[in-house]
Order: structure tokens, then C-alpha cells, then sequence
């Protein structure tokens, strides 16, 4: 099983928040086999590709994205909490009713769900996903952006920059 990467480790005074690795707190067994049966019925095995939940290491990734979400832990779990006790047909539907909803809550549901399968190692080989990397302009493509005018609101606005050491 392909556990995710450990967060670095803190050093001294940070001026961004620590990055969480897992959620503030953990999901109830019924909320966390919600939130699996969720996981089967948006994102189903399709050829090589497996169903969510047989994705290797799924459930570490998926602890990694409630994670990045804390913010709106409560919200999935009231969520999860109103889905919870649905059969597979009933849960479907329920879902389609979230997203007919329009009110986010699908959104945040998915984007979990999804974000978290993305980050399987196996899964991002699979459909030839190389993950998030930097991709730098070549020269005549930034000299392109330029010419476009793209930084000229930042260059009306003029300088702005105030040091922290009140210099």
C-alpha cells in the first residue's frame, strides 16, 4: 500500500499555517463507509482503471485531501451524516439531488473524492497523469505574454512594496 509522503517537519516559527497531513479529526465508521460508497458510485472501475475505494492506498489519500479541506470538515461530515443509511440505488440518487441542489455541497463532496484518487500514485500512472509540476514559458512565449499586455495594471499601479522590517 502506497502511503502518502509525510509532512515535513516544522522548523522554528512558521509564517504559514503547518500543512495538515490528516483531518482535525477523524471520520465515525458509518461517515468513512459513506464517503467510500460515495467514492464507488463517482468514480467506478473502468477498464484498467479500479473503483475508488481498490485504488492502492486510497483511504490514506483520502484522510490527505479531508485534510487539505479542514476548513469544511464539519460540512462533509453533516453531509455524510444525511447520506448515511442510503442503499446504492437510494445513494445515487441522493447525489444527483446534492448536485441538483447547487448550494456547493456536491462540490465539496466530489472534489474530495476525486482529489484524493488523483493523488494515488498508481491511478495518476494509469491515466498518464504526471502531477502538478512547473512548466516554464519559453522565451518568446513569456516575451509573447508581455508584449500582450498582461502586466500593465501592475505596472500603472507603480511600486508598492513595504518591508516587514519597517525600513
Amino acid at each position: 500500500m502506497t502511503e502518502p509522503p509525510a509532512a515535513p517537519p516544522e522548523a522554528g516559527s512558521l509564517s504559514v499555517p503547518r500543512r495538515l497531513t490528516v483531518p482535525p479529526h477523524p471520520l465515525t465508521a458509518p461517515q468513512r463507509a459513506v464517503l467510500l460508497a460515495v467514492a464507488d458510485i463517482l468514480i467506478p472501475e473502468f477498464g484498467e482503471n479500479p473503483k475508488a475505494s481498490a485504488a492502492p492506498g486510497y483511504e490514506a489519500w483520502l484522510d490527505r485531501s479531508m485534510a487539505a479541506r479542514a476548513d469544511s470538515l464539519e460540512t462533509l461530515s453533516q453531509i455524510l451524516d444525511e447520506l448515511a443509511g442510503s442503499a446504492d440505488i437510494d445513494l445515487d440518487e441522493r447525489l444527483r439531488g446534492l448536485h441538483a441542489a447547487g448550494d456547493g455541497r456536491f462540490h465539496l463532496l466530489s472534489s474530495v473524492v476525486a482529489g484524493a484518487y488523483l493523488m494515488v500514485p498508481e491511478v495518476q500512472r494509469l491515466i498518464g497523469y504526471p502531477g502538478q509540476h512547473a512548466s516554464l514559458p519559453r522565451i518568446d512565449e513569456a516575451a509573447e505574454e508581455l508584449s500582450d499586455g498582461i502586466l500593465d495594471p501592475v505596472l500603472e499601479r507603480g511600486h508598492i512594496y513595504v518591508s516587514a522590517a519597517g525600513e
